[in-house]
C-alpha cells in the first residue's frame, strides 16, 4: 500500500512538473479611447448604424487607425488611436467600381495602406486593392484583377503581413473555395483555390495571415480554419477549431510578449444578442488546439443588428503590451489593452514538485506497512 502511494505521488508531481507554463494575458478597456473604451455609432458621421462601416486597420509607422466608411460616399478615414477621434481622412480621387468602391483595410510594415474594394463576381467586376504609401499620398492600383476562382465574390475580408516588396495580402472568397494571395509590388494574384479540407466560404469573413504560408480563416458556421498554402495556388486545412460560437468569426493575429494571440470577435446578426460585441483571445501556442484565456465587450446598453461583418486590428504597443481595435459593422469601435505577463518557468514548478515529494515520502516512510 505504501509502495502504491508513493507511486500515485510521485506520477501527479511529474505531472505538473512537466506541465507548460502558460503566460498570464489580461485585456482591459482602453479608457482613453471613446467612452470607456467604445467609440459608439454616432460619434462621428463616419461611424454609423448603416452597416456602410466594414473596415480597420491600424498603422505603427503613423499611430494612427484607418476606418473604411461608405456613410455619403468614398471614405477611408483617419482615428487617433489612442481617443478615436477623426482626424481627417485619405484621398479617395479616382476609386470606383465594384459592388462597394472600398470596404475592408490592411496595412504593412513600412506604413503603406491598402483598402480593397468588394466585388460579387471577381469575373465580371473586378476586384481592385488599393494603395497610400502613406497619409499625404494619392491612392493607385496596386492590383486590379478579374482572373481570381471563377464567380468568386472578394473582399469582405482583408489581412496583410510584411513590409516593402516582402508585403502580402490576403482576401477570401465566398460562393467558392478558396482565398486570394495579392502581391501589390509586383501587381500580381494568386488564386488559391484547391484548399484541401475546406469547403465554399470558408475564408469570407475573418482571415488572418500568421506568416507568409499560414493563416486563420472563417465565415462562421466551419469554424476556424488553420490553414498552410502556397503561392503555387494550393493550400491545406491542417486543423479546426469550433468555438464555443458561430458567430465568433472576425480574426487578427499577433505575438505579444512571445505569445501567439488569436483576437476574434462575435458578429452576430440577431438583435438583441449579448454576446455581439464580446471579443475573446485565444493562446494559440498550438494553432491546432487554441486555448481561450479571456474575453471582454466594452459596448453597452442595447446595440443596432450587426451584419456579420467587421475586422480586428493590433497595435504592438511595448515587448509585453499591446491594444487591440475590433469593429463589428453597426456596434462601432471597441478598444482593449492586452498585457502578457510571466509566470514561473517549468523549471521552477519542477523544483517546487520534488521538494514536495520528498517531504512526502519522507512522511509515507514513518507510516506503518
Amino acid at each position: 500500500m505504501r509502495n502504491r502511494s508513493r507511486a500515485v505521488v510521485l506520477g501527479v508531481l511529474l505531472i505538473f512538473a512537466v506541465t507548460p507554463a502558460r503566460a498570464q494575458v489580461t485585456m482591459a478597456p482602453l479608457n482613453t479611447f471613446g467612452t470607456s473604451g467604445w467609440l459608439a455609432p454616432g460619434s462621428s458621421a463616419f461611424n454609423t448604424t448603416g452597416g456602410t462601416e466594414r473596415g480597420l486597420a491600424y498603422s505603427a509607422t503613423s499611430n494612427h487607425l484607418y476606418l473604411v466608411s461608405r456613410a455619403g460616399g468614398t471614405n477611408v478615414r483617419i482615428l487617433d488611436s489612442a481617443t478615436g477621434a477623426d482626424l481627417g481622412g485619405l484621398a479617395t480621387t479616382g476609386i470606383s467600381g465594384g459592388t462597394f468602391a472600398v470596404n475592408a483595410a490592411a496595412t504593412s510594415g513600412d506604413g503603406a495602406i491598402y483598402v480593397g474594394n468588394l466585388t460579387a463576381n471577381n469575373n465580371t467586376s473586378a476586384f481592385i486593392l488599393y494603395k497610400w504609401a502613406n497619409e499625404a499620398a494619392a491612392p493607385v492600383a496596386a492590383v486590379n484583377t478579374t482572373t481570381l476562382a471563377t464567380g468568386a465574390r472578394v473582399g469582405d475580408d482583408l489581412a496583410a503581413i510584411g513590409s516593402g516588396s516582402n508585403t502580402l495580402v490576403a482576401a477570401g472568397y465566398s460562393g467558392v473555395v478558396g482565398f486570394a494571395v495579392l502581391d501589390p509590388t509586383a501587381g500580381t494574384a494568386t488564386n488559391v483555390g484547391t484548399v484541401t479540407g475546406a469547403v465554399s466560404g470558408d475564408y469570407r469573413i475573418g482571415i488572418t495571415l500568421r506568416d507568409s504560408t499560414h493563416l486563420f480563416g472563417s465565415q462562421g458556421s466551419g469554424g476556424i480554419r488553420n490553414t498552410s498554402f502556397s503561392l503555387s495556388g494550393t493550400g491545406n486545412v491542417d486543423s479546426t477549431f469550433v468555438p464555443s460560437s458561430v458567430n465568433q468569426r472576425l480574426l487578427a493575429y499577433a505575438v505579444v510578449g512571445g505569445t501567439p494571440l488569436l483576437a476574434v470577435e462575435n458578429s452576430s446578426t440577431t438583435a438583441g444578442d449579448i454576446l455581439a460585441s464580446t471579443v475573446y483571445l485565444y493562446d494559440v501556442t498550438n494553432p491546432a488546439s487554441p486555448v481561450l484565456i479571456t474575453s471582454g465587450k466594452n459596448a453597452t446598453g442595447t446595440l443596432t443588428a450587426a451584419n456579420g461583418n467587421g475586422e480586428l486590428a493590433w497595435d504592438i504597443t511595448g515587448p509585453n503590451t499591446a491594444n487591440l481595435y475590433a469593429l463589428n459593422a453597426n456596434q462601432g469601435i471597441e478598444a482593449f489593452t492586452v498585457s502578457v505577463g510571466s509566470v514561473p518557468e517549468p523549471t521552477s514548478f519542477a523544483l517546487a514538485g520534488m521538494s514536495g515529494l520528498g517531504l512526502v515520502v519522507r512522511r509515507l516512510r514513518r507510516r506503518p506497512a
